[in-house]
């Protein structure tokens, strides 16, 4: 889905599909009281002890707007308390989108670019004080509507937002979108009176219906309604925070802005710090699924079927940096689950990819999934040393030892990646992961050192025919990673050991994810190390990436192909069929010759858990399952885990 830290895959894991979380604590060093719900006079439900989850995260949240959610950290986060109008079935392979907020299915128009909306009637926000406060001086709430979701995409068009991904993915197909972001750039950035504006394709028609009319066909439209970037937002939130805010900013950047339906509320948001969701005691009722993929059942993912959600009221999380000071929790039994260190691995996890069984006797279990996720190295395109050279870029993928780099520093969790469409595909769409077989491997994404050198003589004389060389060498190249614990210190010395065999000089910097990504989306890296995890099951996901007309948002290198960009606008409004697939496989095939990026691994996760978390099934692109989680609290208390 998303731009991917290039180590999150293990972060997101240890959360065990429910990230970054963590309450305060009162005197004595128990979690508060929580209200799980409301009795019929108003009167609030306390529960005493509260069922507690405990974790640890390493990445610093990004955003907390649904509208400029664009990466894997965020989302898992944002996904406790924002909701789309569809979701993922939790259980379900092959993957089934299944109403969230709206009541059903969308019914969509003959030509395939109207879509009619009906809203369930009793979807309600969390409180919020920008709803006024109730005689008891508690805030109040309301019911969901259809104007919030017009005012959703209004947002995702606000030239003040800034929303990246979101509007990477609907720019050019909803029917006045683009007209929307151009006005707003004439107003001032507290100026709110351009929600006021209307957009030819988005339609209240009324409290409960929505509709939404393309431009051109989209096929994968669905499946970005399933993601909760167009969560609904209430104008009051607007009015109330955003509005009076002294800095007039258009962005949700304090967890008391958020007004979400989802099953928890952000309670506390401390960056680096401590984050912590709690149960929203107006979450509708909602129930764990009854059905499932085969194995399910036996597996006992179907015991709690039919049993209300969410089963934790607090999820806990502390900001720990290195892995390593991460399993010292896991074995302290401070956390529920946690990604295994490399330095560990062989003696946790056996030849045959088993836990080993002085693991399995600490009633530990052991979780190997993969993701529609691929991982590369991006040349800037506006970098005049690499746009001169498409030699060096060559080169430089030639360099690297991929295959060696999973062996050593990943354990061997993992593939190389071949093109830009990854084969982890194969297990949700059938025609995207012929389009990857079709394409093949990459003719520079191997590793070759001799052809590498020679690739580096026809770089020495582009690079001379510009005036760039420097003292009749390559100047020094610059690398930027996400990321400063021990693994990033080791990655970028292996790179610049692959750099250095060739006879180029390689300097690495080391930033937080916040920080990488701003400096990326600036166009302040010559190289940096960033990865994309499928919005949707569908190669089209990728193959965006590299469009012109998303520079600036998911088009990160800045990559232009007047070719690519044809063909993309050809299968962009495609239904899925064999002529599209070939194209697929065609745009994939010149990424893979011009070397915009350089693709590195579709890595696996490794995750441990203890036994007593219960209902855990990685889903390879959705969020929001925290709710199901269940933990089996009397086993942890005789296991001697974490009560408090």
């Amino acid at each position: 889905m998303k731009w991917f830290y290039i180590i999150s895959l293990a972060v997101a894991a240890a959360m065990i599909a429910s990230p970054y979380l963590l309450l305060p604590s009162d005197a004595g060093g128990h979690t508060p009281p929580v209200t799980v719900g409301y009795r019929d006079d108003g009167s609030p439900i306390i529960k005493s002890a509260p069922i507690v989850r405990f974790a640890s995260y390493r990445s610093a949240i990004r955003s907390i707007d649904p509208a400029t959610c664009g990466d894997t950290s965020s989302a898992h986060l944002q996904a406790h308390f924002y909701e789309g109008l569809y979701a993922y079935h939790y259980l379900k392979r092959p993957l089934e989108i299944i109403p969230l907020l709206a009541a059903e299915l969308p019914v969509i128009s003959r030509d395939r670019r109207t879509y009619t909306i009906k809203l369930k009637p009793d979807v309600r926000y969390a409180r919020n004080e920008c709803f006024g406060l109730g005689p008891d001086g508690r805030p109040n709430t309301r019911t969901v509507r259809a104007d919030d979701f017009v005012l959703a995409f209004k947002r995702i068009a606000d030239h003040h937002v800034g929303a990246d991904l979101a509007w990477a993915l609907l720019r050019g197909r909803v029917a006045g979108l683009e007209a929307y972001y151009e006005r707003t750039r004439t107003y001032e950035p507290g100026d709110f009176s351009r929600y006021d504006l209307n957009i030819d394709g988005i339609r209240a028609l009324d409290d409960h219906t929505l509709q939404i009319r393309l431009v051109e066909p989209f096929p994968q439209f669905l499946q970005v309604l399933a993601m909760h970037n167009v969560a609904p937002i209430p104008h009051e939130m607007v009015d109330h925070w955003l509005a009076r805010n002294g800095e007039a900013t258009a962005k949700i950047t304090d967890h008391r802005w958020i007004v979400g339906t989802g099953p928890y509320r952000l309670e506390t948001f401390l960056r680096k710090h401590r984050i912590v969701l709690v149960r929203n005691p107006d979450f509708r009722r909602q129930t764990y699924p009854a059905q499932g993929a085969p194995g399910d059942a036996e597996a006992g993912l179907l015991d709690d079927a039919g049993e209300v959600v969410p089963f934790v009221d607090v999820i806990r999380m502390d900001y720990v940096a290195e892995e390593y000071a991460r399993w010292i929790r896991l074995l302290n039994r401070d956390v529920d689950a946690a990604a295994i260190p490399p330095d560990l691995f062989e003696s946790v996890v056996t030849p045959d990819r088993q836990l080993a069984d002085s693991w399995r006797r600490r009633h530990i279990a052991l979780e190997i999934y993969e993701s529609p996720i691929t991982y590369w190295l991006v040349f800037n395109a506006n970098d005049p040393v690499l746009s001169a050279s498409p030699s060096l870029r060559k080169a430089i993928c030639l360099s690297i030892d991929v295959e060696g780099f999973i062996a050593v520093l990943r354990n061997g969790r993992g593939r190389r990646a071949v093109n830009c469409i990854p084969a982890s595909l194969r297990n949700l769409t059938s025609s995207s992961y012929e389009a990857h077989q079709l394409a093949g491997q990459g003719p520079f994404y191997r590793y070759d050192p001799l052809a590498a050198r020679e690739m580096l003589a026809q770089a020495r004389d582009e690079l001379a025919a510009a005036g760039l060389l420097v003292g009749g060498r390559i100047p020094p190249l610059k690398l930027d990673l996400g990321g400063r614990g021990n693994f990033d210190m080791k990655r970028g010395d292996f790179y610049k050991q692959q750099f250095q065999r060739v006879g180029l000089t390689l300097q690495v910097t080391l930033n937080d994810w916040p920080t990488l990504q701003e400096k990326a989306h600036a166009g302040r890296c010559q190289i940096f190390a960033m990865g994309w995890h499928a919005d949707y099951p569908d190669a089209e996901n990728f193959l965006q990436n590299f469009y012109s007309g998303n520079i600036g948002s998911t088009n990160n290198s800045g990559y232009r192909n007047a070719e690519y960009d044809r063909l993309y606008e050809r299968a962009r409004v495609m239904a899925d069929n064999p002529k599209r697939t070939k194209l697929y496989a065609r745009m994939a095939r010149i990424i893979s010759e011009d070397c915009p990026v350089m693709m590195t691994t579709e890595p696996e996760a490794f995750v441990v858990h203890y036994e007593w978390v219960k209902n855990f099934k990685p889903h390879p692109v959705g969020y929001g399952f925290a709710k199901y989680i269940r933990i089996d609290v009397d086993q942890r208390r005789r296991l001697g885990g974490r009560e408090d």
